[in-house]
Formats: C-alpha cells, sequence, structure tokens
C-alpha cells in the first residue's frame, strides 16, 4: 500500500508547485495609486501701516510704509537751524529717535518750535535749546536762561536780562547757561531751588532729594540758599554785600552761575549804582568764555589750563579786567546809556591797583603773581590780576588779545604755550617784568589804561 501512495503524493505535489508559479506569474493587478495631500498654504501675514511726517521746522528719517506685524523700526527727527524738537504726536515719547514695533496702525507726527534767538529766556517750563544736543565747546544761537525769586524786583530782573545779553555779544553765545539769581526772601529761595532741583531731575541729572538737601544746605558757601543769605545780610545789617560764581555743571553740559541780590538795579545804597552789579554780570559770563574751550576735559586737566599751579591771577584777572574794559567801552561808544556815573576805567583800575598792593603786603608781600591762589592772597589775586592782564593786553596793543588768540589755543597748546603764541614770551619773564612794573608811580602805570 505504501508503495502505492508514493507517486500519487509526487504527482500531487508538483500540480501545486506548477499552480503556484502560474499564479505568480499571472497576477495583473494594477498597485494602489499613492495620493498625494497638498501642503496647506501658510496664512498671509498681518501687515500694518506706519505714516510720519514732520511739521514745519525738521525732517524725519523716514516716512514710514506698510510692514509686517512686530517689525520694529526707528524713526530719527532732525530739527532745522532755528529750530528745536517739541514732541511727537502719536507718542509719549520725548525722545528724538524713537523705535517702535508695530502691532497696529500708526501716525506719528514730529512738532518742531521755534528757537527764541533774540531774548534771555526766563520761563522755568521752556527750555529755550534742544536737549538731546551737545553744545559744550561750541558757539550757540540762543540766548542764556536767567532764573529769578519771586521777590526781585522788574529793575533786578530788566537789569540782568540786558547785562547777560550784552555779555553773550560781546564775548559769544555758549551755552546753555542758567544764571539763578536769588533775592532776600527764604522761601522764595526755596521755590526757586525746588524748581532747580525738579529741572534737574526732569534731564536725569540728579535726584531731586540729594539736590534739596545739597542745595539748602546754609553750611555749604557755594549752596544755593548761601546766596539767598547773602542777601539777608544785607538787609539787616544794611551793609553792601554780594556774591556771584560760575558753579559748574560741566557733568550736566551746562554752565550753572548763582548770584546774590543784585541791589545795586534797586539803587538800595547811595553811590552804588547799577554799572556795579552789570559789571558783575559780565565778569561772571567771561567765565562761560574762558571754559567754553576746555569744557570737556576732566577737572585736573582743564585747571592745568585755566589756573596752572592753582594761580587764579588769569582767570580772575581776565574776568575782572574784559568786565570792566568792556563796560566802558560801551557806556564810551553810546551802546549802554545809565543815569548815573560810574566814573572811568581809569579810576576802578586805579582803585584795583592801591586795594592789590594794600591786600600784597599784608598778607604776601613777596608772593608774585601766578603764586595768588582761591585759598592764598585771593584778593591780589583779582586785584592785581587784572592789572596784569592790562599790561598784556597793553604790550601787544590789543585789548580783545584773550579773545582773538590766548584763549582759542588754551586746550590744544596748553597755558604756556598758548601765552607764548599770544603775547611773545614766557610766562615766568612776564612776572619778573610785571613786578618791576608794579613798583612804578600810579600815574605812570595808569598810562597804560585805555581813556575811557
Amino acid at each position: 500500500m505504501k508503495k502505492q501512495l508514493y507517486p500519487f503524493a509526487f504527482i500531487l505535489i508538483a500540480f501545486i508547485i506548477l499552480y503556484s508559479c502560474s499564479a505568480e506569474e499571472e497576477d495583473t493587478t494594477p498597485p494602489p495609486s499613492i495620493i498625494q495631500t497638498p501642503e496647506p498654504e501658510p496664512p498671509a501675514s498681518t501687515q500694518y501701516t506706519l505714516t510720519v511726517t514732520a511739521g514745519e521746522g525738521g525732517t524725519v528719517s523716514s516716512e514710514g510704509g506698510t510692514y509686517d506685524e512686530g517689525t520694529e523700526l526707528t524713526i530719527t527727527v532732525t530739527a532745522n537751524q532755528g529750530y528745536i524738537f517739541d514732541g511727537w504726536e502719536g507718542s509719549n515719547s520725548p525722545e528724538k529717535s524713537l523705535t517702535i514695533s508695530l502691532n497696529s496702525n500708526i501716525s506719528l507726527i514730529a512738532n518742531f518750535r521755534t528757537m527764541n534767538t533774540t531774548d534771555i529766556n526766563n520761563d522755568l517750563s521752556v527750555f529755550n535749546y534742544d536737549i538731546y544736543e551737545d553744545y559744550t565747546e561750541q558757539i550757540v544761537d540762543f540766548y542764556p536762561n536767567a532764573f529769578f525769586t519771586s521777590d526781585l524786583s522788574d529793575k533786578v530782573v530788566n537789569g540782568i536780562n540786558l547785562a547777560l545779553k550784552t555779555a553773550a555779544d560781546e564775548f559769544g553765545k555758549y551755552g546753555p547757561v542758567e544764571y539763578w539769581v536769588f533775592g532776600t526772601d527764604k522761601q522764595a529761595a526755596l521755590e526757586l531751588i525746588n524748581k532747580f532741583c525738579e529741572r534737574r531731575e526732569y534731564l536725569n541729572q540728579w535726584n531731586l532729594s540729594d539736590c534739596l538737601r545739597e542745595q539748602t544746605d546754609e553750611t555749604l558757601d557755594y549752596s544755593m540758599i548761601a546766596y539767598q543769605k547773602i542777601g539777608e545780610y544785607v538787609i539787616l545789617n544794611n551793609e553792601p554785600q554780594g556774591g556771584a560764581g560760575h558753579n559748574g555743571g560741566f557733568q550736566w553740559g551746562i554752565h550753572q552761575l548763582s548770584s546774590s541780590y543784585p541791589f545795586s538795579f534797586d539803587n538800595l545804597f547811595e553811590g552804588i549804582p547799577p554799572q556795579d552789579d552789570f559789571k558783575t554780570v559780565l565778569h561772571e559770563y567771561f567765565h562761560v568764555y574762558q571754559l567754553s574751550s576746555v569744557y570737556n576735559l576732566e577737572d585736573e586737566v582743564r585747571d592745568s589750563k585755566i589756573k596752572p599751579d592753582g594761580g587764579i591771577w588769569m582767570i580772575e584777572g581776565g574776568a575782572e579786567y574784559m568786565a570792566n574794559y568792556t563796560l566802558f567801552k560801551l557806556i564810551n561808544n553810546g551802546t549802554l546809556d545809565f543815569d548815573q556815573s560810574y566814573g572811568s576805567l581809569r579810576e576802578k583800575m586805579r582803585n584795583k591797583m592801591n586795594n592789590g598792593k594794600i591786600v600784597k603786603e599784608e598778607n604776601c608781600p613777596t608772593s608774585k603773581l601766578n603764586e595768588f591762589t582761591y585759598q592764598f592772597c585771593t584778593q591780589a589775586g583779582y586785584e592785581l590780576g587784572s592789572w596784569g592782564v592790562a599790561y598784556l593786553a597793553n604790550k601787544v596793543n590789543n585789548q580783545n588779545i584773550l579773545l582773538d588768540t590766548f584763549y582759542p589755543n588754551l586746550k590744544e597748546l596748553g597755558f604756556e604755550a598758548a601765552f607764548n603764541l599770544a603775547f611773545g614770551y614766557s610766562s615766568k619773564e612776564f612776572y619778573e617784568e610785571f613786578d618791576a612794573f608794579l613798583e612804578l608811580p600810579i600815574e605812570q602805570q595808569l598810562e597804560i589804561i585805555p581813556d575811557i
């Protein structure tokens, strides 16, 4: 039985194999097709429109356009000469350079206002200059600012304004200059000091509380309240006394000047006419000119140029002589007119020689002109220093030699080289020569002073 089954099994297996192979060869079913689903298009980006225009008096860096949402753009304004940027319509930012991120349609207008180029500014709410501009060491278009305590008379305000404008016209417009004038009333002084400190804080220059603490400290010689105390003393004691000074401001990019009660404008004391305080303003503003060319230097470097070794004869004597000379020159040529006489330049210089010699003999008899400092023989530095400048101006026959040559070259050359350029010899030779001049009779000395 087993032998009979083998052929049959073989035939069956062969049939299966053949059928299987045949089925594979005859399969004509097409493969399944692959359908690709298209990628969805990204949604269109949201866009917004920026519109930027400039009002009269300036330009903008871009007029805007259409941009994708979130685009950051910076717009910068430029004021034309004689104009000041005055803020944006459409933004609360006071900045000239404005960076914005577009998340909506925006319309901006850059506003400008005219700069006051004809008068002293007395309005504390107005900045008569571009607060974002660096004006140091350059001539500017605008006049100084002068701010007054509420107890001062119109005569004082008008007198200071005229003196400041005259000084700027004569010595050049530098700035910004802030001239803070105090009367005799303490409350009025505190109110003005508060405005001073608010101004500093608004400009991010000084913390309000720190400013108030220092400027109301009566123990500090040059705090603002100290100037009020001088005026108060004048009234309480019926005794003429005054103080004024260039109090720096270098770190803020301004010239800060302060003054006690300028009582001569009110004719408070007989024999002290308004010309006295007018001259003081000219003196203090001449310091603005003296410092203008070296303003951006570090303190020590600046001091080494304007008062080497601490000597004050040039900076204080120069300011005193140029103030007196300018005042009498303008009276003599009819530019200035005062009701009361103030004498002559020679009379003022005679007094300065006499006073200076007395101080020198009593306090520093063997000292030379360059040895007078703010701590040693100070008054002689003012009085005899003014004579030193008069002597040099006469030597080169140019009353404006400080304006024309010495100070314009001071920063680059330094004191000694600028001195040599302006006057033709060394300062050491001058000090020796000037000592001999001091021994001459006063009438012979006065011959070098202009007869005005």
